[in-house]
């Protein structure tokens, strides 16, 4: 069994601030929610609400950097795309 990555707090925290980023790279009205540590072993767990109408196409990319960051760094990032409108009903559900 592999021995467990020693992470750095700053490196993740570089690698979930690039993939918010990321996502503001196609909008500003964006919202994240980072939960450290993930599930399951995961680094961090990260959740980005974006405009319904961009979801797909940012979760495609999102997704594709966060799976890049874990196969050349080890680092595991759960990174969610979410639409905005999830993120409202939940919000006033609380």
């Amino acid at each position: 069994m592999k021995p467990k990555l020693r992470i750095s707090k700053r490196q993740l925290q570089k690698y979930l601030d690039e993939l918010i980023a990321l996502a503001q790279t196609a909008t500003t009205d964006v919202k994240a929610t980072v939960e450290i540590p993930g599930y399951e072993g995961q680094h961090a767990r990260l959740e980005i609400y974006v405009p319904d109408e961009l979801e797909e196409q940012l979760h495609d990319l999102v997704s594709q950097r966060a799976h890049d960051i874990f196969i050349d760094t080890g680092y595991d990032i759960a990174a969610l795309v979410c639409e905005k409108s999830e993120w409202q009903e939940e919000a006033g559900a609380n």
